[in-house]
């Protein structure tokens, strides 16, 4: 059987640049990490990632590419030296190799070990939603979170007292290592996952919540704003700043009013309410 192998794209002294990481995650890359000052993206399809390096060369950012990498793990090295770090007023994130290390006193520890699934808390637009779920009362309340990928924020919702939360994502790789990540929390048996889009489900939640950029957004927000229940609220994250205008002009309105609004550095996370 032919081994495996992967592509990896190495961006110099980009590692804190929000818009690199924007461009690349449209792209499936497996995961990231930093090597120093600089950002590495690994990706399954050689194509995927000279699609991406030429996303980047559009907008020239200089990039080093190297393809049929021999499969191990591209991730380890990344997992063996992640050291958990705290977000928002709750939450203890471990993106490690699996651990039953105690997080600090008050704190939920969400262990979601980097992989090929998107979310492991150390992107502004993951941390935003953490955050805007905090702010929610969500104690017997159901939650939709569409896109979900490593299943951060659908666990979130569970721990913080959500009586259902439903994790949706069109990526089925990406819902089999959700499951796993559900798997290794006590909250998770009130997590629920599937594949398909959320138009998908015949259900409206008290909270929907999307970590998307406006381009995966955009075709769906009709569906989106469906799933939202009467007084519900919609969370919204991935909107880079200098966008900020053009996505509330397409999503806020009046029975669709902005309740509250957030910004990290580059990004921001809109809370809508549905009046």
């Amino acid at each position: 059987m032919p081994r495996l192998t992967y592509a990896r794209l190495v961006v110099p002294r980009k590692a804190k640049d929000d818009t690199v990481v924007g461009l690349l995650s449209l792209h499936a890359p497996l995961g990231f990490a930093e090597e120093g000052r600089d950002l590495v993206a690994c990706f399954r399809e050689s194509e995927s990632a000279r699609r991406a390096g030429e996303a980047l060369a559009a907008v020239r950012i200089r990039f080093d590419l190297t393809t049929e990498i021999p499969e191990g793990d591209p991730l380890e090295a990344y997992r063996a030296a992640s050291r958990p770090f705290a977000v928002g007023r709750r939450f203890w994130i471990d993106p490690g190799e699996p651990s039953d290390s105690l997080p600090p006193s008050g704190r939920i520890a969400l262990r979601l070990p980097a992989s090929r699934a998107f979310g492991t808390g150390g992107h502004e637009s993951t941390r935003l939603a953490l955050s805007a779920l905090e702010d929610q009362e969500l104690a017997g309340k159901t939650v939709l979170d569409a896109g979900t990928g490593s299943g951060i924020l659908a666990l979130a919702a569970s721990a913080l007292g959500a009586r259902l939360a439903v994790g949706c994502d069109i990526d089925a790789d990406a819902v089999f290592v959700a499951r796993q990540n559900v798997a290794r929390h006590a909250f998770g048996d009130r997590v629920c996952l599937c594949a398909g889009p959320p138009a998908s489900l015949d259900a409206a939640f008290d909270v929907v919540v999307s970590n998307m950029l406006p381009e995966e957004i955009r075709p769906i927000f009709r569906d989106l704003k469906k799933r939202i229940a009467r007084a519900g609220r919609w969370i919204v994250s991935g909107v880079p700043a200098e966008r900020e205008r053009e996505v509330t002009g397409r999503l806020v309105s009046k029975r669709y009013p902005l309740d509250a609004r957030r910004q990290e550095n580059e990004w921001l996370c809109l809370v809508l309410r549905r009046a």
